[in-house]
């Protein structure tokens, strides 16, 4: 393995930024995403919650709009769906080999923030053909 295949493989991400977001998206979809919901939801002072959320806005992820709330961008909800895919396609594929829900839960929720959507694809297309042999995997 080569050094720059190394560094393309690791790249740092913020995981929590990523938590935040989705955070925001699942209080925008119960009604309205503001600061002080964001922070009681992740158990987090509202001062933490505002400079993840000025973060995140700066990356072009949502707008803040004080108290009129906050809202995700195209950008944001573009970031939203694709973990959310990942999740959905790694915690299917893990509980078709056996692995029981609630771990295969957790595991995908660690692995959607890292994984390529490219290597997704793919799991995702083995998901459907392992459905298939459902009757070989039990």
């Amino acid at each position: 393995m080569d050094l720059a295949s190394m560094r393309r493989g690791h790249e740092v991400k913020d995981v929590r930024l990523e938590h935040y977001l989705e955070a925001i998206y699942a209080l925008s979809k119960e009604g309205r995403a503001t600061l002080s919901a964001l922070a009681e939801a992740l158990g987090v002072k509202p001062s933490s919650a505002q400079k993840m959320v000025r973060r995140l806005e700066e990356q072009g992820y949502v707008v803040y709009k004080g108290r009129g709330g906050i809202e995700i961008t195209q950008r944001g909800r573009e970031l939203v769906d694709r973990l959310n895919k990942s999740h959905r396609t790694l915690a299917e594929l893990f509980k078709l080999i056996g692995v029981e829900e609630e771990l295969a839960e957790a595991e995908a929720e660690k692995l959607e923030h890292v994984i390529d959507p490219k290597v997704v694809e793919r799991l995702a297309k083995l998901v459907e053909a392992l459905k298939g042999m459902r009757h070989v995997l039990a």
